[in-house]
């Protein structure tokens, strides 16, 4: 019969929402669904009454719990007229309908089980396992493909007196097409009316279709209040867009739009920003960036990324968080690259836009044009040896400084053994790092060049054994020696070279400096030992401690610019321990404890609580000396069975100021919430702050009206 079939259109966007109700909601469904039919035309249809009034193959009248069932379909009533040869039934009286989608009642229907048409009087539907339900004057079904319904209303609240509901005055769905046209649609909510519209269309399945969204509201106190209304664009099945015309009340008019296209082998997709005239600033605003990915052949891929904006402030007036807007530069780059089985190939260039004020030229990045990287490693057969070679050559220009190529090779040769109680592996190489460069004019030397050995041994053990409660613990220690004789490199530019920032990884990295330009001298051992705990009863890791440090032998030369020599014989002390210490309560903290100052360089901490009814408490401070010292709270907690509370503080010790604050509430019910959410945030170095306000309305099973503080919820 193909009854009602437009129906499961609302059903995803149903299951959802009620998969995130903390609560039980009351369903409005009058028996279980039916169990799916792979056909319904090919399936048999059993009759079965009380009593039958007809002769052989002739029209008749059945009476008395009368029940039809064909596939996946079932009807039930009173009394029910049939006419075999004509494949034709009515029903005068009340009759109920149920498939694997919906359940359906009416005062009376008229159908033809051939031609799969007919009309349902005074209809009552809804959703099976949903509390989505509605009623209609008429319903009419053509073909199996086409639905019609008058006077219609439709609600996913489960009360007699719904919240919110939407009639239509008749509404046509093209289940061959993918489409739904409605007619005289209005939306209410709490009995006040919230939209009026005379005629939309709108998708009815996983079709996509060409239409306005649903408006976005918002408030920012440097843009003051935010309308936009979106369309969406179905360009073709593998292209599509979404423009969007925004009003700001202080700022004027822009235009957001975003592009997306797939192919066999590539996607990608366009995002802008554009505005005409700033009321502010009296300036064109844009932001645009484009991003593009490909597959040109197995094992090769690439990647096109072009970012660009109008001015410096660009993210300081539009942009949405802190990250945001604290940008320095934003980058474009063009990426070939490919690997095998014993070699990895990349082909790079890519250009920066400086966007930070306080960025002076001679300290801006360096364009590299192009930068080519080869890796290879390959076992060397019966040695037990491996060789590998990391390669790079890249050219470095930028407008003011020196300027120039740099080959950098490190070919080596490595011995690995792995097993179950251990590993050790020895490596030896040879570093070579070689310029071209161009001093505009200034003296130096155009073709600099470094080389250097670098030897490292790397090994360590695993032991591990059974604990009392029947658990088990593993104890790690690792031993990293490594070997670079000094080279002076005082000649060499700074192109893209830095020193990392310690931490636990740097305890077995064979060069202290990212980048070519340096290679750090070393003669020093890392000691490092881990233990980890693991539970009885699944599995899982209970809590890891680690440990280490680096024990240097000699000074180290080699330096950035001018910077003094470092002469200490011991490197900070690292700490890093995890720690499930319930199923709702985690932690985590980290120590770098400097010897010679007896004090802390670094310090981390945090907890995570999840409750079992939806609270989370996160707490996260962060300490570097003479840096950073500040810590981020955030709360999400129930007040109740309907109500959430909202909260984050990241404050800033250092600078003695707030660096963001939110605060905010969300109601929800069983068929519509609401959030609310006020925020305030540091836009820039300055000290100056964004305020914002959220508001967000949801009609569970239709829409979503307002800005996205849904995203500020987790």
């Amino acid at each position: 019969m193909n009854l009602l079939l437009w129906f499961g259109a609302f059903y995803p966007a149903l299951a959802v929402a009620q998969a995130e109700q903390p609560f039980v909601c009351p369903s409005m469904e009058l028996g279980p669904a039916m169990p799916p039919s792979p056909d319904r035309s090919q399936a048999p249809l059993v009759i079965e009454a009380q009593s039958l009034d007809a002769g052989r193959l002739r029209a008749g009248k059945l009476r008395g719990n009368v029940e039809l069932t064909r596939g996946d379909q079932y009807i039930a009533t009173e009394l029910l007229m049939f006419d075999p040869a004509e494949q034709f039934i009515t029903v005068p009286g009340k009759i109920s309908y149920r498939d694997q989608q919906v359940w359906l009642q009416g005062s009376g229907a008229s159908y033809d089980l051939g031609k799969e048409s007919g009309y349902f009087s005074l209809v009552e539907f809804g959703l099976s396992g949903s509390s989505a339900h509605g009623s209609a004057r008429r319903a009419e079904l053509e073909g199996g493909h086409t639905s019609r319904l008058f006077d219609l209303n439709y609600t996913s609240c489960p009360d007699q007196d719904p919240d919110w509901q939407m009639e239509m005055k008749e509404l046509e769905l093209r289940h061959d097409e993918g489409m739904g046209e409605a007619k005289g649609v209005k939306l209410e909510f709490k009995g006040f009316p919230l939209l009026y519209v005379p005629w939309f269309t709108f998708p009815i399945d996983d079709r996509r279709k060409s239409g306005f969204l649903y408006p976005n509201l918002g408030y920012s106190s440097d843009t003051g209040v935010e309308i936009g209304a979106p369309w969406y664009w179905n360009i073709a099945p593998n292209h599509d867009a979404t423009l969007e015309p925004r009003w700001f009340s202080e700022r004027g008019f822009m235009l957001t739009g975003e592009y997306r296209f797939l192919t066999h082998r590539t996607h990608g997709e366009l995002e802008f920003d554009y505005m005409p005239d700033d009321r502010e600033t009296d300036d064109e605003r844009y932001h645009y960036q484009f991003r593009h990915y490909g597959t040109p052949w197995q094992r090769w891929r690439t990647e096109l990324v072009l970012d660009r904006v109008s001015d410096e402030r660009y993210f300081q007036d539009y942009g949405t968080s802190l990250r945001q807007t604290a940008r320095q530069f934003v980058r474009s780059s063009a990426l070939l690259s490919g690997v095998g089985r014993y070699w990895d190939f990349e082909f790079m260039a890519d250009n920066f836009q400086v966007i930070d004020e306080s960025i002076q030229p001679q300290n801006e990045p360096y364009r590299r044009v192009p930068r080519i990287a080869f890796w290879f490693d390959r076992p060397l057969a019966g040695t037990g040896l491996a060789f590998g070679l990391d390669s790079e050559l890249v050219a470095f220009d930028r407008g003011v400084g020196v300027t120039g190529a740099r080959l950098d090779l490190f070919p080596n040769l490595s011995w690995d053994r792995y097993n179950r109680w251990g590993f050790v592996k020895p490596r030896i190489g040879y570093r070579y790092t070689a310029y071209e460069l161009d001093y505009q004019g200034l003296p130096g030397d155009e073709s600099p060049s470094r080389g250097a050995a670098v030897a490292s041994l790397d090994t360590g053990l695993v032991f591990d054994r059974f604990t009392n409660d029947g658990g088990y613990q593993t104890l790690e220690p690792r031993l990293f020696y490594l070997y670079v004789p000094y080279e002076e490199q005082d000649d060499l530019p700074v192109f893209d070279s830095g020193q990392f920032t310690f931490g636990f990884s740097q305890l077995f990295n064979p060069n202290r400096f990212a980048g070519g330009d340096r290679l750090g001298d070393a003669n020093q051992l890392s000691l490092a030992v881990s233990t980890r705990k693991f539970d009885s009863l699944d599995g899982r890791e209970r809590w890891s401690l680690s440990v280490g440090q680096i024990f240097y032998f000699d000074d180290r030369r080699v330096q950035l610019d001018e910077e003094a020599v470092e002469d200490a014989d011991l490197s900070p002390f690292l700490a890093e321990l995890s720690w499930r210490v319930s199923p709702k309560l985690r932690a985590v903290a980290g120590l770098q404890w400097d010897w010679d100052r007896s004090e802390m360089d670094v310090g981390t901490l945090g907890l995570r609580y999840t409750g079992e009814t939806g609270q989370r408490i996160t707490f996260e401070y962060r300490y570097r000396a003479q840096r950073v010292d500040q810590f981020d709270f955030r709360i999400l907690w129930p007040l109740g069975e309907r109500w959430r509370m909202l909260s984050r503080i990241n404050y800033s010790f250092a600078d003695d100021e707030l660096l963001e604050i939110q605060g905010g509430f969300e109601y929800e019910s069983c068929c519509w919430a609401f959030r609310t959410v006020l925020r305030r945030y540091l836009k820039n170095r300055d000290g100056e702050f964004r305020d914002g306000i959220y508001l967000e309305l949801n009609l569970k099973g239709l829409a979503s009206i307002g800005s996205g503080s849904r995203n500020l919820f987790p």
